[in-house]
């Protein structure tokens, strides 16, 4: 199965169970074809648990080699083990050139993330002289709450503070809306 996920890591269950019959002529059980994905996927991308574990090394690392930086990394715990449930990625490069040569504005959106772990991938973008789009900030939450965004927007006012004139487009949704009137109010 791994030469046809690693061409297509989409296909299911069931399509692989008709390849494996096709290719081989051997009829495998479905919840076998199941397991055996995940396996394989392992095998591939690697387990959950351990890219949850390389974040730290991630933030370590970010920390290291571009000091002035923020990663913010927020976990629970459930049963005595330790759960994901927020990042804010902040690059110093990108806060210092949003600060001295893009215009005081801030597009601010997020998309959903799919996979086996679903939520919300946020970013805060301005216009450069260019006016290309320049990436600020990023982070991911479980979903656009009002508490998560007003954190996006404490930890984005953590790192750009309140430019005067700043002004803050976003798609007008009601929780990203609570966040941009709690934290910056005079937007």
């Amino acid at each position: 199965m791994k030469g046809w996920l690693l061409e297509d890591p989409k296909l299911g269950p069931r399509t692989l169970q008709q390849k494996i019959r096709e290719h081989y002529k051997i009829k495998v059980h479905y919840k076998r074809v199941y397991m055996g994905k995940e396996l394989a996927l392992k095998q591939i991308y690697g387990d959950w648990d351990t890219s949850f574990d390389n974040l730290y090394k991630f933030k370590a690392q970010v920390e290291m080699v571009c000091p002035g930086s923020l990663v913010d990394i927020e976990h629970h715990k459930i049963n005595d083990k330790i759960r994901f449930s927020r990042l804010f990625v902040a690059f110093k490069p990108c806060i210092e050139g949003f600060l001295s040569g893009c215009r005081p504005y801030l597009a601010i959106d997020s998309t959903f993330l799919i996979g086996k772990y679903k939520g919300q991938l946020a970013t805060a973008c301005a216009v450069d002289g260019h006016n290309w789009m320049y990436h600020v900030v990023f982070g991911v939450m479980d979903s656009e709450t009002n508490e998560n965004w007003t954190w996006f927007m404490q930890m984005l006012k953590k790192v750009i503070g309140s430019p005067r004139g700043l002004a803050i487009c976003t798609d007008a949704g009601q929780a990203v809306m609570t966040g941009v009137k709690e934290v910056f109010p005079e937007a």
